[in-house]
């Protein structure tokens, strides 16, 4: 039995013991926590918070042991049903990338910049907030359905949107639907040069019951492949099709934030 003496995280207590045991869930669901070492560091907080993200509007980045964020780590961190009894969750190639997004085209950071300003003026592969005074005003946190974000007013309104269509078309996937954050000033993971399109909060990356697709692999989770459609009619970009493949990730299209741009 997996169990906790105190508190891990934000203002816990921390033992080194608890934070090997958190980090190990937190890998166990596929968030990235770094390396299983017992030291409640910076990049373990933020990946109790990324975690927490799917199911509360205001993560606080604390596990306790008799919690609903360890009773909900313990659950994602488990072997993946058996095949059939949660299709949604089940993984396949991903799919020719010449037949996704048809139509869309991804944003550059250049255009993003021109459009809207750069977020602030320096990044690591950490989130950090926006400086830019102007996009933080237009930054807005809201529930959007089967959880709440932060993002740009624009983006969140444009994924409530999305949302409230899957809820009606793919009900059974929208019961699954959770977040690993939308709003995050970083690099692009691997890079210290391409900034993150989560730096403006026009992007998104989605869990599947509490699961991340893994980043990389080549392989999607079916429900993703349900959920793509409806994000591409309301001019979302599909990440599976990037070089490396990002199944978990949406994000708002070149001419969806340039139809946001108000000179």
């Amino acid at each position: 039995m997996t169990i906790l003496s105190a508190s891990v995280g934000m203002s816990g207590r921390n033992d080194s013991a608890d934070v090997r045991v958190v980090q190990q869930l937190l890998i166990a669901a596929g968030v990235d926590c770094g390396a299983v070492d017992g030291v409640c560091g910076r990049k373990t907080c933020d990946a109790i918070r990324a975690f927490q993200g799917g199911f509360m509007s205001s993560p606080d980045g604390l596990v306790e042991p008799a919690g609903t964020t360890f009773s909900k780590l313990k659950q994602a961190s488990q072997p993946p049903p058996a095949l059939g009894s949660q299709p949604l969750t089940r993984l396949i190639p991903v799919p020719d990338r010449s037949t996704l997004n048809q139509g869309l085209a991804p944003v550059s950071n250049a255009l993003m910049a021109a459009l809207f300003g750069a977020p602030r003026g320096d990044y690591t592969e950490d989130c950090q907030p926006v400086t830019h005074p102007a996009l933080l005003r237009s930054i807005t946190k809201a529930n959007v359905g089967p959880f709440s974000v932060t993002g740009m007013t624009p983006a969140v309104h444009s994924l409530r949107e999305v949302l409230t269509e899957l809820r009606l078309v793919e009900p059974a996937l929208y019961q699954l639907l959770g977040t690993a954050g939308m709003l995050c000033c970083r690099w692009v993971r691997g890079s210290t040069q391409a900034i993150s399109n989560h730096s403006w909060g026009t992007a998104i990356d989605l869990t599947l019951n509490n699961r991340l697709d893994v980043r990389g692999d080549n392989q999607v989770q079916v429900g993703l492949t349900l959920a793509a459609p409806v994000f591409n009619k309301h001019g979302w970009y599909w990440g599976a099709a990037f070089r490396i493949e990002d199944a978990m990730h949406f994000e708002a299209s070149r001419a969806l934030v340039q139809s946001w741009h108000r000179p």
